[in-house]
């Protein structure tokens, strides 16, 4: 009988873009702890993240909304033209109204709304990588 992770065919690479190192570090902390990802890359910054998604291919993108040199949601709109975003849950401490509509538009459906409890940022990960 195979184990569920033995199925997988290729390392699960996930990116965690915050501009506070203390959020961006317990995330990081979180996804180590709970061996959720074979490659994590940690992005402060609009132009770090960027980058990032420029070099690597990514299967969860963790990022806040509102970075110290920008909106997370203008670089997704302006990156959509050709370019495959994984599935990104979305750390806000306000998502409401437009912004909201906004990110659903773009197509992001997983949003935790800070401060949120470690536990949900582990579902929600787990379940996209269940696809669900």
């Amino acid at each position: 009988m195979l184990h569920a992770i033995s199925m997988h065919n290729h390392q699960r690479r996930i990116l965690v873009i915050d501009d506070q190192a203390s959020v961006r570090e317990m995330v990081a902390d979180l996804i180590r702890e709970f061996e959720l990802a074979d490659k994590l890359e940690l992005a402060q910054s609009i132009q770090q993240a960027q980058q990032a998604l420029n070099d690597s291919d990514w299967d969860v993108i963790v990022t806040d909304m509102s970075l110290s040199d920008g909106n997370i949601l203008d670089l997704i709109e302006s990156m959509q033209q050709g370019y495959r975003f994984p599935p990104i849950v979305l750390m806000s401490g306000y998502l409401f109204g437009a912004a909201s509509e906004r990110a659903s538009a773009l197509g992001i459906k997983h949003v935790l709304t800070k401060p949120f409890h470690p536990a949900d940022l582990l579902d929600c990960i787990q379940n996209i990588f269940e696809g669900k």
